[in-house]
């Protein structure tokens, strides 16, 4: 497989990186807090756009967040606990850029129930890893505790996600929520 293949160690940022990255331009040196940066195509992107890439704990709060793939996975009462330390990390009124689970992906509903919405794969890459769905009105309400959204919308992901995420068993169907949020107080 060549380098500059999209399964690649060298594939392109993730779109919600790039927003990140245009949304900061001009603060060379900012502190963003990336969470779950996998293989690191994002961190290659941020740190090539000038910014410093930090993980939790900081040491002084980040100018947005960042995470492409980690907030898919737990339950709500932990991905409410993470939001909470993402915002706690972050300056007021700094963004997050995130995905969540789609109650429309594909993989909804399949493999073994854990709590409602929440189901973990029996086999493949990701077998017995915990995977929450959100419909528009309960994923609002995880974030409002924390964060005002700026936008979400849902987006079918197999391209982006392919086969790099999954090398066993490629996604279809997967569809995520792709949203802007900023941290409130």
């Amino acid at each position: 497989m060549s380098p500059d293949s999209p399964q690649g160690p060298h594939r392109p940022p993730h779109p919600l990186a790039l927003a990140l990255i245009g949304r900061l331009e001009g603060r060379s040196g900012a502190c963003v807090l990336e969470i779950g940066s996998g293989a690191g195509r994002n961190t290659r992107a941020l740190e090539g756009a000038g910014f410093r890439v930090c993980s939790l704990p900081v040491e002084r709060p980040c100018a947005a967040a960042l995470s492409t793939h980690a907030l898919l996975h737990g339950t709500p009462s932990v991905l409410a606990f993470v939001l909470g330390e993402i915002a706690d990390g972050l300056e007021p009124g700094a963004p997050l850029f995130g995905t969540f689970g789609s109650i429309r992906d594909a993989r909804y509903g399949t493999g073994a129930a854990q709590e409602p919405h929440v189901y973990a794969p029996a086999d493949g890459d990701e077998a017995g890893v915990a995977h929450v769905y959100f419909d528009e009105a309960r994923l609002r309400r995880l974030l409002a505790p924390r964060f005002t959204i700026e936008s979400m919308r849902e987006v079918g992901v197999d391209d982006i996600a392919g086969r790099w995420a999954h090398p066993t068993a490629p996604l279809r169907g997967a569809v995520h929520w792709f949203v802007t949020a900023r941290r409130t107080g």
